[in-house]
């Protein structure tokens, strides 16, 4: 097998059908599929190989789509990042997976030319546009034959690495495998019983697990249409969006409030949504009664990590929706909840989140002393708190882990606080999220100056984000004498 067959299933079965529409760009299925195979053949010229990993640096773009699907379809495990990474954040990135090919955006150019000792494992680079010292996805569209045919792959191999902080609190790579995603990625197919009828929207970033399972192989394995966004510009989405007639979207909590409160939204029509769901953080009960009495469309709320490709549960339309719960576990997926010893709870007795099924990733790439820590037994445990109902419904309570969700991306403390400790102005510092309606949560620095010392806010951001992505940055800066703390280190208050 080869997720990468899912385009040569639907070229075969629906050629003229829309694959990806983009701005004002369609590509059809056979148009996607000849792509594909194109940049195919560039990669074994360049001599990338059968586990070799190729690095995406690009947001919901075509070109995106094009290499997430050659890389694999060569045999490479395909590396999915954030555009917005920073050159610190990729260096660690590239020093982990050791990529053979990179393709992204010409802006990317400058940080990758600055990590050291790049150029003794890069073989490939292509820029999205020309520019000097990449290979231009042009050149690839012009000078490669269209045809190759997909390196047959054990459904165990590894497919794609998505580096997240992990359940260990470090950024560590999550290695799917062809399974995990082909199994994640039927939600819409033996679930939502939709088809080639079927426009998903594509507005989370497809670097995200859940944007690529749901809202692209999900609709890809329909044979549906894949509408496009980059970047988030109500203004500009709102009139596309009408046009586009979507029918099904997979979306974070605060697009469903953008989608209440933006001005640009005062007459917008989404009657033709059939499917909405909301994942990747906790969607406020508030938001949801506000948001289906205007719209009329109920929102499945689900749960998942990356960990898991991610999906694990979800309030499916096969179900009664519970909005204050996330739903109960898909096909194939057990979840238990096990107390501190790895024993299993009754219902509505808490403890930590432990999944078993065909989602389960593969590891942590290169790191199997940190894989075991989360993997034991045979299960998965997620670092959640949670319980489960007389009826299988689970509900997220807390944390275990030291985590913040904000805007749907997880931002793990320590990684934070050991850049905020660097500066020469800060003798201790903690984190803390608050309760935000449009982000979940939203990042609060608590900082302890060094004696003397009297930094502004704003320095202590802006250091931040010399380093670190800007979601992950802190929006407020509280300043303190002391940080009180736990037995185990852990912030417990600050006076």
């Amino acid at each position: 097998m080869n997720l990468s067959e899912i385009i040569d299933k639907a070229a075969s079965n629906r050629p003229d059908q829309p694959a990806l529409v983009f701005e004002e760009q369609t590509i059809t299925y056979g148009g996607l599929l000849s792509s594909i195979n194109k940049l195919s053949n560039a990669f074994v010229k360049a001599g990338i190989q059968r586990g070799d990993r190729v690095l995406t640096l690009m947001g919901n773009r075509p070109e995106f789509v094009i290499c997430y699907y050659a890389a694999i379809r060569v045999g490479a495990i395909t590396v999915t990042l954030n555009p917005l990474s920073t050159s610190y954040e990729l260096s660690h990135y590239m020093a982990e997976s050791k990529p053979s090919a990179i393709v992204c955006g010409a802006e990317q150019l400058p940080k990758i030319s600055s990590i050291k000792d790049a150029s003794t494992y890069l073989k490939l680079v292509i820029s999205a546009t020309p520019v000097e010292g990449a290979v231009s996805f042009g050149e690839i569209l012009k000078d490669f034959s269209d045809k190759f045919t997909a390196v047959n792959m054990d459904r165990n191999d590894p497919a794609v690495i998505i580096f997240t902080a992990g359940l260990l609190g470090k950024a560590l790579g999550a290695t799917l495998t062809h399974h995990n995603l082909d199994t994640n990625s039927d939600l819409l197919r033996d679930i939502a019983q939709v088809g080639p009828e079927t426009r998903g929207l594509a507005l989370i970033p497809l670097f995200h697990a859940f944007g690529a399972s749901t809202n692209l192989l999900g609709t890809q394995k329909v044979e549906g249409s894949v509408y496009l966004v980059e970047k988030v510009d109500f203004p500009k989405l709102i009139p596309w969006l009408k046009k586009a007639q979507i029918t099904w979207c997979g979306l974070v909590p605060m697009v469903y409030y953008g989608l209440l409160y933006h001005p640009s939204c005062k007459d917008l029509d989404l009657t033709s949504i059939k499917i909405a769901i909301s994942g990747g953080a906790h969607l406020s009960y508030e938001i949801y009664q506000k948001f289906t009495a205007r719209y009329g469309i109920d929102v499945y709320h689900g749960y998942g990590l990356t960990e898991a490709s991610p999906v694990v549960s979800w309030n499916s339309i096969k179900i009664p929706n519970k909005p204050h719960s996330v739903g109960k576990p898909i096909p194939h997926v057990r979840i238990e909840i096990h107390d501190d010893e790895g024993k299993p709870l009754a219902p509505f007795m808490e403890g930590e989140v432990a999944i078993q099924g065909p989602n389960v990733m593969l590891g942590y790439y290169g790191k199997p002393k940190e894989t075991a820590t989360v993997i034991r037994n045979g299960w998965l445990y997620t670092g959640d708190i949670g319980k489960l109902d007389d009826e299988g419904y689970l509900t997220l309570t807390g944390l275990k882990k030291d985590l913040i969700i904000t805007a749907g991306f997880n931002v793990y403390c320590q990684e934070v606080e050991e850049i905020l400790i660097r500066h020469p102005q800060v003798a201790d510092v903690a984190l803390v999220g608050v309760d935000d309606l449009m982000r979940g949560q939203v990042i609060e620095a608590i900082v302890v100056p060094e004696h003397g010392a009297m930094p502004e806010d704003r320095e202590i951001i802006r250091f931040c984000k010399e380093y670190l992505s800007r979601y992950k940055c802190p929006r407020k800066v509280t300043f303190a004498k002391e940080i009180l703390r736990d037995s185990n280190g852990k912030a417990s208050g600050w006076r």
